[in-house]
């Protein structure tokens, strides 16, 4: 059994000591990312193929600093396999209530981010992946995100990973270039007590299944109620009614506890959002230039 309260409750008791580890590192608007990333470089690692698998950690930050694991990588022909083993991760939310997901994802040495998967811990708090990268050299990040296919990390990191006295293959330094949206951009034109999750400490006990399902709702509803916020409406109307009318879909299927058929409308919900809200953002981007 799990409890959307506790994991509420626990958000509400973390997050001022995740925002003093923040700010500590040197000033009031100090990101996350200088202390995880600039001031300790996350190393990427060129795995170099025929070379078998090989093993990197892959460690808790400052924000969860008793989270650990491994990873085990190999490269293939055209792809690099990943095999990940993750435990003692906190609920998401204790980083706001606008973080409902983990996701996982590959730091290239010129800063891009490859959103690799969706790090779903378990009822024992551990998770277990099994991902491939398009990439042969990389870094790894886990990050605390809203839904799962957001295209750019928050600065809300978790884990990143860790080169071991074993690990086969030259190590590079990853550069800061890495675009990471910082804490409270997912809620600029919309306040996070507003988003649909913010309703989940209203939720009673239930049991881990629909739990699951719970969680994958909320953030359908958090990706359609951002997209909407950034200005999906006007820029990606199209793209925007399909993610609406998927979850419609995810709601009925919801109230009649056909639980697998709503994670299957939900997450549909949240990659069309994601992506009319893409549309919006570029747009806005597109105007902000042509007007300098």
């Amino acid at each position: 059994m799990r409890t959307l309260i506790s994991t509420l409750v626990a958000g509400i008791l973390m997050g001022p000591m995740a925002w003093a580890q923040q700010t500590s590192a040197g000033g009031d608007h100090s990101p996350i990312f200088k202390v995880t990333v600039v001031q300790r470089a996350l190393q990427a690692v060129n795995f170099r193929r025929h070379a078998g698998p090989t093993d990197i950690d892959v460690r808790g930050t400052v924000l969860m600093p008793k989270a650990e694991g491994m990873a085990t990588v190999e490269v293939m022909s055209g792809y690099t396999k990943i095999d990940l083993n993750l435990k003692k991760l906190d609920p998401p939310t204790i980083f706001g209530t606008e973080f409902l997901t983990y996701v996982l994802w590959a730091i290239t040495p010129d800063g891009k981010a490859v959103n690799l998967a969706e790090v779903i811990p378990n009822g024992s708090s551990k998770a277990a992946l099994h991902v491939t990268s398009p990439y042969s050299t990389f870094g790894l990040l886990v990050t605390a995100e809203p839904y799962f296919s957001v295209p750019y990390p928050s600065d809300v990191i978790a884990m990143e990973s860790a080169v071991r006295p074993d690990t086969v293959g030259r190590i590079e330094e990853v550069e800061a270039k890495t675009e990471l949206l910082p804490r409270g951009q997912y809620t600029m034109n919309i306040r996070s007590s507003q988003l649909a999750s913010a309703s989940m400490k209203n939720q009673p006990t239930v049991s881990m299944e629909q739990y699951e399902a719970t969680t994958a709702l909320y953030e359908a509803r958090n990706a359609v109620q951002i997209a909407k916020a950034d200005g999906a409406e006007q820029a990606a109307a199209g793209t925007l009614a399909k993610a609406s009318g998927y979850l419609d879909r995810a709601e009925a299927a919801y109230a009649r506890k056909r639980y697998q058929e709503m994670i299957d409308s939900a997450r549909q919900a949240v990659e069309a959002a994601s992506d009319a809200r893409t549309i919006a953002m570029r747009q806005k981007k597109t105007a902000g230039t042509q007007q300098n």
